[in-house]
Protein backbone atom coordinates (compact mmCIF):
# COMPACT_ATOMS: atom_id res chain seq x y z
CA UNK A 1 0.00 0.00 0.00
CA UNK A 2 1.30 3.46 -0.82
CA UNK A 3 1.81 6.12 1.81
CA UNK A 4 -0.58 9.08 1.76
CA UNK A 5 0.78 12.36 0.45
CA UNK A 6 1.84 14.61 3.30
CA UNK A 7 0.88 18.25 2.94
CA UNK A 8 2.03 21.36 4.77
CA UNK A 9 0.62 24.83 5.28
CA UNK A 10 2.58 28.03 4.68
CA UNK A 11 3.58 28.33 8.35
CA UNK A 12 4.79 24.72 8.42
CA UNK A 13 6.87 25.37 5.31
CA UNK A 14 8.35 28.53 6.84
CA UNK A 15 9.40 26.63 9.96
CA UNK A 16 10.82 23.73 7.92
CA UNK A 17 12.89 26.08 5.74
CA UNK A 18 13.83 28.41 8.59
CA UNK A 19 12.35 31.49 6.90
CA UNK A 20 9.41 33.83 7.49
CA UNK A 21 5.90 33.14 6.24
CA UNK A 22 6.14 36.29 4.14
CA UNK A 23 9.20 34.84 2.38
CA UNK A 24 7.19 31.67 1.64
CA UNK A 25 4.50 33.90 0.09
CA UNK A 26 7.20 35.54 -2.05
CA UNK A 27 8.45 32.12 -3.19
CA UNK A 28 4.89 31.19 -4.17
CA UNK A 29 4.32 34.42 -6.11
CA UNK A 30 7.62 34.05 -7.97
CA UNK A 31 6.85 30.42 -8.86
CA UNK A 32 9.93 29.02 -7.12
CA UNK A 33 7.94 26.76 -4.80
CA UNK A 34 5.22 24.40 -6.02
CA UNK A 35 1.85 24.65 -4.28
CA UNK A 36 -1.80 23.79 -4.64
CA UNK A 37 -4.36 26.53 -4.23
CA UNK A 38 -7.24 25.80 -1.85
CA UNK A 39 -10.01 27.88 -0.32
CA UNK A 40 -8.03 27.94 2.95
CA UNK A 41 -4.83 29.11 1.23
CA UNK A 42 -1.90 27.39 -0.42
CA UNK A 43 -0.84 23.89 0.60
CA UNK A 44 2.47 22.28 -0.22
CA UNK A 45 3.52 18.67 -0.69
CA UNK A 46 6.26 17.72 1.75
CA UNK A 47 8.31 16.15 -1.06
CA UNK A 48 8.27 19.42 -3.05
CA UNK A 49 9.36 21.44 -0.02
CA UNK A 50 12.17 18.98 0.78
CA UNK A 51 13.36 19.11 -2.85
CA UNK A 52 13.34 22.93 -2.74
CA UNK A 53 15.39 22.88 0.47
CA UNK A 54 17.96 20.47 -1.03
CA UNK A 55 18.26 22.65 -4.14
CA UNK A 56 18.71 25.76 -1.98
CA UNK A 57 21.46 24.10 0.07
CA UNK A 58 23.29 22.97 -3.08
CA UNK A 59 23.24 26.55 -4.36
CA UNK A 60 24.46 27.89 -1.02
CA UNK A 61 27.40 25.48 -0.96
CA UNK A 62 28.58 26.86 -4.31
CA UNK A 63 28.31 30.52 -3.26
CA UNK A 64 31.34 31.64 -1.20
CA UNK A 65 29.37 34.58 0.24
CA UNK A 66 27.00 32.25 2.14
CA UNK A 67 27.90 30.55 5.41
CA UNK A 68 25.95 27.40 6.16
CA UNK A 69 25.15 26.74 9.82
CA UNK A 70 25.26 23.14 10.96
Amino acid sequence: MTDPIKVMGALDVAQYLGVSRQYVDRLVRSGKLKFQKTSAGPIFQETDVAAFKRHRLRQAKRDPRIRIRK
